[in-house]
Order: structure tokens, then C-alpha cells, then sequence
């Protein structure tokens, strides 16, 4: 291993501000790509199974690291490329766009099935943004029985609520979740915890708490608490949930 200087944090800059500023350790065969991308994804595996044309190997790699690979293929913010020594001699390699062409060529070909479950304790996760479903995911690969409670009325907290349609096409999302029910997750909806006493007392040996904490930035200005001023992430919530945005 070798300490990474401030110019190699660069790549960690764009999803992890923090992080750049502290000495970090990497490993010194771990391309730069894979170092920048948040889950260090076996970029260079993926990006060559596809390039030789075995997709359906390369989307096997894809999951192993990625739960959700059809939405980030979507909206991630590809820090990946920015890092690829490629754009020093011309353009970076378009990891994302790789990405989502074999996430969209296995489409239905993936199934996934119900995991088997090897442990008797019941695991409550409230909430359904990113954390929650990846929890949900992971556990359940882990054998644990999973319910995922959410106070609205379809899943995936700022995924759907956050989002506009035209990023993440609904479809997209839809398709995620049902994977997880396919695995046996089961998905309570409509369904506000207001006691984990109650999880406990239903039998829950463990509870994951993901209700996020997303707040608008506030401008600073004088007006923005007035009647009719809307706050951008209210905003979208409305649009995208399909009520009337109270402006």
C-alpha cells in the first residue's frame, strides 16, 4: 500500500469532499477508477467481460457490488471517468454508459430468486430510500427474514420523491423493488412506525432505522418563509408523487 497525496485524492473529490481532505490508503494495483467509484466496482472486469462480449458475465460482476445497478446506470454521477487515465489521451471510457447497456440487455433474463432463509431472526428496516432497500437487499442475501416499512404509499424514499421521471424513468425504480420481493423481502407500505417498542414487541430482534434527513438548502434571503415560496425538494416531492404542488 502507499499513502495517496493530495493530487490522487482528487479523485475522491467528487463523491466524498471529506475524504479527500484526510491522508487515505490504497491499494497500488487498484486502477483509479475503481479507487474514485464510491462502491469500488470491478470496473476494469465489467468494462472487459463486455468488450468481449460476454454481457450477462459482466452484469454478474456489475451485482456483486451494486444492488441497484439499473438506477445508478441512470443517475449516478460517474466519477469513475473522471478518474480513467483514458481521457489523458483522448476520452474517458463511458463507464456509466456501459453500465447501463448490460443492465438493459439482461432486463428480464436476470430473475432474481428467493434467497433461502438460514436465520430465525426477524429484521424491521423503516424506511425505503437508497439505505433502506440496499439494507433490505443485503440482509436478505444474508438469509435474515426482512420487512420494510414505508409511510407512503410506493418505495424508494428520495429515489421516487427526489427524482424527476425524465433521470429515472419509474419503470426503472419499480423493477429494483420487485427484485426484492422476488428475493422475499416483504414490503409494508402505507405503514408509519411511530414506536419500536411495537417493532420489538411484533418480534423484531433488530431494527434499521433509514428515514433519511433531506432538507432543502435555505437561501438565506429575505421572503423564502413567505406564503407561496416553496422549497425545492417539497417541490419535486409534489410533482413526483402526483399531488398539486401548494405554490
Amino acid at each position: 500500500r502507499r499513502l495517496v497525496d493530495s493530487a490522487r485524492a482528487d479523485a475522491y473529490k467528487s463523491y466524498s469532499s471529506n475524504v479527500a481532505k484526510k491522508p487515505s490508503f490504497a491499494h497500488t494495483f487498484v486502477s483509479p477508477c475503481q479507487a474514485a467509484c464510491p462502491l469500488h466496482m470491478e470496473i476494469r472486469e465489467y468494462v472487459d467481460l463486455i468488450a468481449q462480449g460476454r454481457v450477462m458475465e459482466a452484469l454478474q460482476v456489475i451485482r456483486e457490488d451494486n444492488p441497484f445497478p439499473s438506477i445508478c446506470a441512470y443517475i449516478c454521477s460517474h466519477p469513475c471517468e473522471d478518474a480513467c487515465r483514458r481521457g489523458q489521451i483522448d476520452k474517458p471510457i463511458a463507464i456509466r454508459a456501459l453500465k447501463r447497456f448490460a443492465v438493459e440487455f439482461g432486463g428480464d433474463r436476470v430473475i432474481q430468486p428467493e434467497a433461502e432463509t438460514t436465520h430465525e431472526e426477524r429484521i424491521a428496516i423503516v424506511g425505503s430510500g437508497p439505505a433502506g432497500l440496499s439494507a433490505a437487499y443485503y440482509l436478505r442475501k444474508l438469509g435474515y427474514p426482512v420487512t420494510v416499512f414505508e409511510a407512503c404509499s410506493e418505495l424508494g424514499g428520495m429515489l421516487r420523491a427526489g427524482i424527476p421521471e425524465y433521470r429515472l424513468p419509474r419503470e426503472v425504480l419499480d423493477t429494483e423493488v420487485q427484485r426484492l420481493i422476488q428475493m422475499g423481502v416483504e414490503i409494508r407500505t402505507n405503514t408509519r412506525v411511530v414506536s419500536l417498542d411495537l417493532l420489538f414487541d411484533m418480534g423484531y430482534k433488530a431494527v434499521f432505522i433509514t428515514v433519511g434527513a433531506d432538507q432543502s438548502r435555505r437561501l438565506g434571503i429575505k421572503g423564502e418563509d413567505k406564503p407561496g415560496v416553496v422549497d425545492a425538494i417539497t417541490f419535486l416531492r409534489e410533482v413526483n408523487l402526483g399531488l398539486r404542488p401548494s405554490i
